[in-house]
């Protein structure tokens, strides 16, 4: 059993001088307490009366924030499975800016995007997410700081759930320590549940700065980016304040354009500013114990011409105007109890989050006569809950994890178009909501245990778990839902699931820093509000006559997953490390939306189509990944501080149509991809460099036997591109990053983004095609300045 502190050393980024003169100190605490602690002044000061009145008695001590007792194998990158960690080095070394920028390096991880333009006016744009071993969407759990960020909002006008209308862009990755990506089908625990695999961004804290000695920091940071031509603001300030609080703040303003593209079509002009914020206070308090206070606020505001939407129904083209918000507000509580029956260590949150996407779309619109067409739409999403985990060493072989969660949401999607009969002025109004607003309240319960014990002289654990989920839906203001399809609210009611999803794993130390593991973990994925009262009708402008609609679907039911997967993960001998695994996950009862036959007894006007989605396809995914690192200077004296790092993956994918009876490939699944990186780092972090290739493979999306899309897609070329970065501390208070990102100006494209694209067999298809191209020789560089 190993004992960690939970105060962290000081950021290595660059070594600090001795303590400024005092003004310094007293300016950076004031700005702190003012921008965190204005109301707890009163408080405060109390609390420092007291402890003066203390400390003239005893001893001037550091503040100590309480030790947390942790068993080894808790570790998370150490557990069973494929698990990848990415630091807020990396990300910083790399000039991530944004949800691609985080996972460009990986083998069967990426990105997926909706383009400018690339559905309907009212549309947005932006990241809908991350695509593990070819599931993405909904199927992939993202969470910040363990609360669930907002679903990705599937575009029911699309008819298929696997488009979106909306990004799901929700914060700034500058403010992240690391973020964690589980691969696959997620094991029970308290992280929120994926059926395709996780994702979890963990934000800075001020012990990431403050150390023994160190008790303040602060930072400016410059960064430019020639691919969108923005420009990065960051400032960084941590303090301790007193004998036990410490404080943080983050604040990252970004500003740019459109995302340059290296094909031959001119891409929508698209002008940006985002902000965010991040605040924390911690307090050590009696009896081991910490309390901590977070303020997370992010907004981004787009203003786009979407330009490709020039023809003759939009002579002008059409503007939109976006604005994408998140505030969080949580307060945590950590004990740590020695001699417990029921916890060694408890961890508590409570939380409340605003999420709110608004997207105002406008443009002169001529069919069937002459109008100012402006439509608005949004998706806002708002939660408030709690959650508590508890830690228990029950003995030297068992470490018990146990928790509950509960949280309460409410979720809106309106649509508003007013269009203006341009010879007269007159407003013709419609409301067609494009899901019904939903609440809903969730309980989770789980529990996991790592019970050790001697297998054939190698030490082993076997590590089962149990989670249970409930949620419950509740419908409100239906008389706002589907205007134009009266008989569509008939249907909508409330709901309420139960499931269970268990997990076993067993891990066995082959080597003495190398384990073998296999991995089994069941996946549930309830239906969303979208996929149940999901809507879009023609009818709702004209309030009479026929027409067609695309329906939710009440009666869903749940999607299931197996998933099975072995590897070998550690330390094969001295300076190389590997982790290779083989996995196969299958996939039931996936939901798509399907043409359903005319239904004149309840739908006596939908005589010009109705789709639904519904329960019809099993999938079936299977594949291998291997990454490596070598420190090269371990064998050979020569090469200190040399590296290569090799990431490679390759996954395949078949779908079945229950309706149907067909089976084909699943389009879902991304190509193979290497990415192949040789680096050199200083032995005192003076500078380093690496030189990184990535090549993926061609393909081309095969029919989508769940659509029933049959139509011929772009073939995906296949690409090696050249990335070249390096850093240089040119002073103990100064860095320098620059990074050169496809060295050899090469024209490629991203398979998650474009796999749906049209064969380019006519003009507006074949610019489509040339708009998704990306970036070509681009250049980011940051200057970052400590004290």
């Amino acid at each position: 059993m190993t004992t960690v502190l939970l105060q962290r050393s000081a950021a290595p980024v660059v070594s600090l001088a001795p303590l400024p003169v005092r003004r310094h100190n007293l300016v950076l605490r004031a700005a702190l307490l003012g921008l965190f602690a204005a109301p707890l002044l009163p408080l405060h000061a109390q609390t420092t009366a007291i402890n003066a009145g203390t400390a003239a008695q005893e001893p001037a001590k550091l503040p100590v924030f309480p030790e947390i007792v942790v068993n080894a194998k808790q570790d998370y990158e150490r557990r069973a499975g494929t698990k990848t960690v990415i630091r807020s080095e990396d990300l910083e070394r790399r000039n991530v800016t944004d949800m691609g920028g985080i996972v460009r390096y990986q083998s069967l991880i990426s990105a997926p995007m909706a383009a400018s333009g690339g559905g309907g006016i009212w549309d947005g744009a932006g990241n809908t997410g991350y695509n593990i071993r070819g599931l993405e969407g909904n199927r992939v759990s993202l969470e910040l700081d363990g609360i669930s960020l907002p679903d990705a909002a599937p575009k029911p006008d699309s008819t298929t759930l696997n488009a979106f209308g909306m990004g799901r862009d929700y914060f700034d990755p500058e403010t992240f320590r690391e973020v964690r990506i589980d691969s696959g089908t997620t094991a029970a625990s308290g992280a929120n549940p994926g059926l395709g695999g996780g994702v979890a961004f963990i934000t800075k804290s001020p012990e990431d700065y403050l150390g023994e000695g160190q008790d303040h920091y602060v930072a400016y940071k410059y960064g430019r980016a020639t691919a969108d031509r923005s420009n990065a603001h960051t400032l960084t300030g941590a303090a301790r304040i007193g004998a036990s609080l410490q404080g943080l703040a983050v604040y990252v303003h970004r500003d740019g354009e459109q995302l340059d593209s290296r094909g031959s079509a001119p891409v929508n002009p698209d002008d940006w500013h985002s902000n965010a914020l991040l605040s924390k206070l911690v307090w050590a308090l009696p009896g081991e114990q910490k309390l901590d206070l977070t303020v997370d606020m992010f907004e981004r505001k787009n203003k786009r011409d979407l330009n490709n939407k020039v023809s003759a129904m939009y002579p002008d083209g059409v503007q939109q105007d976006s604005t994408t918000k998140r505030t969080r507000v949580s307060l945590g509580h950590e004990v740590v109890l020695k001699d417990f029956a029921l916890f060694d260590r408890l961890t508590s949150k409570v939380y409340l989050q605003n999420a709110k996407i608004d997207d105002k779309s406008k443009g002169r619109y001529t069919y069937r006569g002459n109008f100012q067409r402006a439509i608005d739409t949004s998706f806002k999403n708002d939660i408030i809950g709690l959650s508590s985990e508890a830690f228990k060493q029950l003995n030297a072989d068992n470490a018990l994890l146990y928790g509950v969660q509960l949280e309460q949401g409410k979720s809106r999607r309106p649509w508003l178009e007013d269009r203006t009969v341009v010879a007269t002025g007159e407003h013709q109004i419609t409301r067609k909501n494009r899901m019904a607003d939903m609440d809903s309240s969730k309980l989770a319960l789980y529990v996991r245990d790592d019970y050790s014990f001697d297998l054939g002289g190698k030490k082993a654990v076997l590590t089962p778990g149990l989670r249970a989920d409930y949620r419950k839906l509740e419908p409100k203001n239906l008389q706002n839902y589907l205007i134009g399809v009266p008989g569509a609210a008939k249907e909508v009611r409330k709901d309420s699931d139960t499931y269970f999803t268990p997990s076993l794993s067993l891990s066995v130390e082959v080597l003495p820093q190398m384990q073998a593991y296999a991995t089994f973990t069941r996946g549930t994925r309830l239906p969303t509000a979208v996929e149940r009262t999901g809507t879009y009708d023609s009818i709702s402008y004209t309030g009479s006559g026929q027409g067609y609609a695309v329906l939710g679907n009440a009666n869903l039911g749940k999607e299931t997953s197996k998933a099975y997967e072995l590897g070998l993960k550690g330390d094969v001998t001295r300076g190389l490390s590997m982790h290779a695994s083989v996995y196969q996950t299958e996939y039931k009862n996936m939901i798509e939306y399907v043409a359903q036959d005319l239904d004149p007894v309840n739908y006596p006007t939908l005589t010009q189509g109705l789709f639904r989605p519904e329960n019809i396809g099993n999938a079936r995914t299977w594949g291998a990944e291997l990454s490596l690192r070598a420190e090269l200077g371990t064998w050979l004296p020569a090469m200190q501080g040399y590296r290569v790092d090799l990431a490679t993956g390759v996954a395949k994918g078949r779908s079945f149509n229950t309706l149907t009876g067909e089976s084909g490939g699943l389009a879902s699944v991304a190509p193979a991809k290497t990415a192949l990186t040789f680096g050199y780092d200083h032995a005192n972090q003076l500078f380093g460099l690496a030189l990184t290739a990535v090549h993926a493979g061609e393909k081309q999306a095969p029919n989508d036997l769940l659509m029933g899309t049959t139509a011929p897609r772009f073939t995906v070329p296949s690409y090696t591109i050249f990335d070249l970065s390096t850093y240089w501390n040119v002073h103990k208070n100064a860095k320098i990053i620059v990074g050169v990102y496809n060295l050899t100006d090469r024209k490629y494209w991203d398979y998650a983004a474009a796999r749906s694209l049209s064969a380019g067999t006519t003009v507006a298809s074949r610019a489509e095609i040339e708009r998704y191209a990306k970036p070509g020789r681009n250049v980011a560089a940051s200057l970052s300045i400590n004290y």
